[in-house]
């Protein structure tokens, strides 16, 4: 849906001062303590004091930075200016000396215009074992009256004796330029060894630490400082307003909101930088919202191991000799697999436990660390937490146990293989797409199962397992971006091939079983094959008033249809041009936004039209803010909610499948695709004359 940017002008205090100091005159005196101090000036030189790592991508080469001369520098003297070309990820790097020995430092920094992102980074050779750090740097409150404003980073433990390079790397993230001053090197603390660990539940990594593919992280290199105690109340309560006020649409708001409010509550006798911004985060988790999510420098943690095989909901008919269904979640099966990296998984074997636990309810379980947690609005819909089964394994599971089917004999193993994820062999080759849909039902040329990735492509063409005089044709797509270039390419492709259909076709399937949202008018266009012109639901967000909970009773929400619907914030389905004789089947599975508001458009008009999936759709009916800060920090918030035009407050109550269809475990070993096969059966009952 529309996307509304925010850049969060809250200013962050750290319990002390962290470097130097200003004298009565306002000059700065750098800190004594610091074992490395860069102002930039007549010491700096440009070549020899610039790190070039040996990867580095050659459009970064150039030099990005000049020495500026000014009386407005803190030495009086000079500061550097830095321009970057954020687009292509371009970063300049400046090396500090440390002394030989273990021991902790926090970097420094001045910096002013712009909107910088800094760390500090240590770089070890591959043959230390050890992993490259960096602390990411944040706001402390200092500021000067002309316009510095100070950085600093939580603790970064380097070990002197085995650093390749330790090194200031900062970048512009608008491309506009910004100025620094003075670098800090300050010893902080005691020196942390990091170690392996196995899984998330491992108590080896500490409270201050956290187990990410399989070795103990330091929380606090990934958030900026704490905020001091004088201003902490103040943070988290601009946090709960924040949300209080904008956040959500009524099933949200009434449900979710008041779990995230007390997490936030929670953080206020934090004493220490990760415990509070992952409390943060947590909160944001809480809000269980499908366009609701955080960002930081944790996710940017690279993979050890891999697992080249997706994971998708399902019906393990096979396999319940050997392991019963859960009473509350449903099977997890392997959808498809990649040809290398796989570990032995492929289609039709199922994920029956993760640290022995059923395969969803331990990924729920990981919504205290996991930054990454994606999930519907609509409760007990868990396709987005399946589809990302296998990341979240490789990053936080000790073990995974796999009933083996085989396709040979169409059985399964009597019990299931346990692995543990330490005894992974590491990799990094590319990763075959999950899309949930494990098999693509086209002809030559216009089947993307190499790697299932449809991204923003749109395939099309009759259906392989149809005669032509059925003349039933497919249509697999995923995005649903509408509007101007280079989007427009969405709704052109949407109209071109219904007009194919119409004139070519007897019976339509849309494959829509990764669908990942868009546009208000993208979703209005992929109504306009099925049905004539109505106006079926307002859509207000954001949210309308402060703190607004939604209507109450249908009536109410009847009332806000009528009071709220203008040209601009409506939603009107279907065509004057649409095939009345045309039968549709609609496939879903993961799908949310712009993808919730096509099969509502589409959804109960005609008997001509049938949803066939496992699940309903995300419920995701809303907008959403997006948010950032410094040291990596970003977050999107969804805010509004979409009143339809009988009253019902949609947000959190996704489209449900008119057929309800699992896959089954003996397809998949047969090549059969269950949730197409009963679309195919039914479209051959409806055929247009």
């Amino acid at each position: 849906m529309l996307r509304v940017s925010v850049t969060l002008a809250l200013v962050l205090v750290t319990p002390q001062a962290l470097a130097g100091s200003f004298d009565e005159a306002g000059d700065y005196l750098p800190d004594p303590t610091a074992i490395a101090t860069v102002d930039f000036g007549s010491d700096f030189d440009p070549e020899e004091d610039r790190y070039v790592p040996a990867d580095l991508d050659p459009v970064c080469e150039p030099v990005s930075f000049q020495v500026v001369e000014g009386t407005d520098a803190l030495d009086r003297e000079h500061y550097l200016h830095v321009q970057t070309d954020a687009l292509a990820g371009c970063a300049e790097r400046f090396l500090v000396t440390v002394p030989p020995g273990k021991s902790s430092y926090r970097a420094t920094l001045w910096v002013r215009h712009g909107s910088v992102d800094a760390q500090l980074t240590v770089v070890y050779p591959e043959e230390s074992g050890l992993e490259t750090l960096a602390a990411k740097m944040g706001p402390t409150g200092r500021t000067t009256s002309d316009g510095w404003i100070e950085l600093a980073s939580n603790e970064l433990p380097v070990d002197g004796d085995l650093a390749d390079a330790v090194y200031l790397r900062v970048y512009d993230l608008d491309s506009v330029g910004s100025d620094i001053d003075t670098l800090e090197i300050i010893p902080a603390g005691s020196y942390w060894e990091a170690q392996s660990c196995a899984g998330v539940t491992d108590p080896v990594c500490g409270e201050a630490g956290i187990c990410v593919h399989n070795r103990c992280r330091l929380g606090r290199l990934y958030v900026p400082p704490l905020p001091g105690d004088d201003i902490k109340n103040d943070v988290v309560d601009a946090m709960q307003s924040l949300i209080q006020n904008f956040f959500g649409g009524r099933k949200t708001r009434l449900s979710d909101l008041p779990k995230a409010l007390d997490v936030l509550e929670s953080i206020r006798g934090a004493s220490d930088p990760w415990t509070f911004w992952n409390g943060w985060a947590r909160s944001f988790r809480l809000l269980h919202d499908w366009h609701t999510e955080v960002g930081g420098p944790i996710h940017g943690i690279e993979r050890r191991a891999r697992l080249n095989a997706c994971f998708f909901e399902g019906d393990a008919d096979l396999s319940q000799h050997a392991w019963p269904s859960h009473p509350q979640y449903k099977d997890v099966l392997v959808s498809h697999a990649g040809v290398e990296g796989t570990q032995g998984l492929a289609a039709g074997d199922r994920l029956v436990a993760v640290d022995g636990k059923h395969p969803i309810a331990w990924a729920l379980s990981l919504n205290t660390v996991n930054w990454d947690h994606w999930q519907a609005n609509d409760d007990g819909v868990y396709a987005e937490l399946t589809e990302r089964m296998r990341s979240l394994i490789l990053e936080f599971a000790t073990s995974y146990s796999v009933i083996h089917c085989h396709a040979a004999t169409l059985n399964c193993d009597p019990a299931p293989t346990t692995y543990k994820v330490a005894d992974l062999p590491s990799g990094t080759g590319n990763q075959v797409r999950c899309d949930n849909r494990p098999f693509y039902h086209l002809g030559p040329g216009l089947d993307p199962s190499a790697n299932h990735n449809v991204g923003f492509q749109f395939y099309r063409g009759p259906v392989i397992e149809a005669t032509p005089e059925e003349a039933i044709y497919a249509l697999v797509w995923d995005t649903l971006y509408g509007g101007g270039e280079p989007s427009g390419f969405v709704n052109q492709n949407l109209k071109d091939a219904f007009a194919d259909f119409k004139a070519n076709a007897r019976g339509v399937i849309l494959d829509h079983r990764a669908g990942s949202g868009g546009t208000l008018d993208g979703a209005e266009t992929a109504t306009e094959l099925v049905r004539p012109p109505q106006l079926v639901a307002v859509f207000m967000s954001p949210i309308p008033f402060a703190a607004f909970d939604g209507p109450a009773t249908l009536a109410e929400g009847v009332d806000l249809f009528q009071a709220f619907k203008t040209p601009y914030n409506t939603m009107t389905v279907g065509s004057t041009q649409y095939d009345p004789a045309m039968p549709v089947a609609v496939l879903i599975h993961r799908d949310g936004s712009a993808s919730d508001f096509f099969p509502f458009g589409v959804k109960g008009y005609s008997d001509k039209v049938k949803i066939f999936g496992p699940a309903p759709t995300a419920g995701a009916f809303s907008t959403y803010f997006q948010f950032r800060y410094w040291g990596g920090l970003s977050w999107r918030m969804a805010s509004g909610d979409t009143i339809s035009f009988d009253g019902r407050a949609l947000i959190g109550n996704g489209v449900a499948p008119d057929i309800v269809v699992l896959q089954k475990q003996s397809d998949l070993l047969a090549g059969k695709d269950t949730i197409h096969e009963a679309a195919l059966a039914w479209l051959r009952t409806e055929l247009k004359p």
